[in-house]
């Protein structure tokens, strides 16, 4: 039995009752790490735990949430401790934001001199709740939303 009471019944491979509870981290990717730390420090003003190095540096969302960027010219390399990986193009995350700040995000991308690429009002609708979004682009080109509520909450 599971320290939650789940009971978990395995059969060959097949566990039923069992399956990852959260996502620890997140990774997005950029070249130029001096430019996230920029970006996602000094801009969205999340927290900066630790140092940064050539192949990566983080950033705390919450308490059990981290943001991992990754240069995908070393984190690819072979050899290295951790399977190598990095994709090419850009990638995405939402992070989720106050109804009542909205607006003041808005003027702290306009303040930073990073343009919005688009809004998005969302209705609510069968399988989602309403909010709104805000998406900019990071120096690397990665999609950032900045979203209110939680549209996937149905």
């Amino acid at each position: 039995m599971l320290a939650n009471s789940t009971r978990l019944f395995c059969r060959g491979r097949l566990c039923l009752g069992m399956k990852p509870h959260s996502i620890l981290e997140t990774v997005l990717y950029a070249s130029d790490i001096e430019q996230a730390v920029w970006f996602y420090h000094e801009v969205l003003g999340l927290e900066k735990p630790g140092g940064a190095s050539d192949l990566m540096t983080y950033f705390r969302i919450d308490g059990n949430h981290v943001l991992l960027v990754f240069n995908p010219q070393e984190s690819d390399k072979p050899g290295r401790d951790l399977p190598s990986h990095g994709p090419r193009g850009a990638g995405h995350i939402a992070l989720r934001i106050e109804e009542s700040d909205y607006d003041n995000w808005k003027k702290r991308m306009s303040s930073f001199g990073i343009g919005i690429e688009q809004e998005i009002d969302w209705e609510q609708e069968e399988g989602f709740a309403k909010g709104r979004s805000i998406y900019v682009r990071d120096p690397y080109g990665n999609s950032i939303e900045l979203i209110t509520g939680n549209i996937w909450e149905s």
